[in-house]
């Protein structure tokens, strides 16, 4: 990953964000603008973007007259740049690694909670409590819904998955049923 755009472009905007004191600001921005210009309906714009044809000026116009008083002037520049570079396309890549380096220096972990039917809010902040006792770090809780799991829960995080579902004890009753009538 070392010489990987997202690694190059992610690692130069972090370091500049911490240079300037910025990096909540910047990440917020990113977060919101990544969400925007990624969505289905910001396909054409995007492609406008990332077109050799297009010129980097009207490239950085067209995204000045869209973000304009509404973003950072490093925000803006970061983009304008991303795009002059013809790496727009990267740009949910870039703002992974920056969001990755972000999370590391603010010690937030983010979990994926896994269920069959909505948490209820007591829920979800039990679970999110006793992931932060656990794991000492600030807990961002995604979560995701998966009729088949029938009850329960998987966690996911880093390189971790810890699967206590309905569909898995299952799987592991019908499992060792199998190898004693075998």
């Amino acid at each position: 990953m070392a010489d990987s755009v997202e690694n190059v472009y992610g690692t130069a905007l972090f370091q500049l964000c911490e240079e300037e004191g910025v990096m909540d600001t910047v990440f917020s921005e990113l977060t919101e603008i990544n969400d925007i210009l990624f969505s289905e309906d910001q396909k054409e714009f995007v492609e406008l973007l990332a077109s050799p044809l297009v010129s980097a000026e009207d490239k950085a116009k067209a995204l000045d007259g869209v973000f304009a008083d509404k973003i950072s002037a490093l925000t803006l520049d970061f983009l304008c740049l991303v795009s002059e570079k013809g790496r727009i396309r990267f740009l949910p890549r870039i703002y992974g690694r920056f969001k990755e380096m972000y999370n590391e220096r603010n010690n937030i972990l983010e979990v994926t909670a896994i269920t069959a039917k909505p948490l209820s809010d007591r829920l979800r902040i039990k679970l999110a409590e006793k992931l932060e006792r656990v794991s000492g770090n600030k807990i961002v809780l995604i979560e995701k819904l998966d009729e088949s799991l029938l009850g329960g829960i998987v966690l996911r995080y880093s390189n971790t998955e810890i699967d206590s579902s309905v569909r898995t004890k299952l799987d592991q009753i019908r499992s060792q049923i199998d190898s004693v009538i075998a």
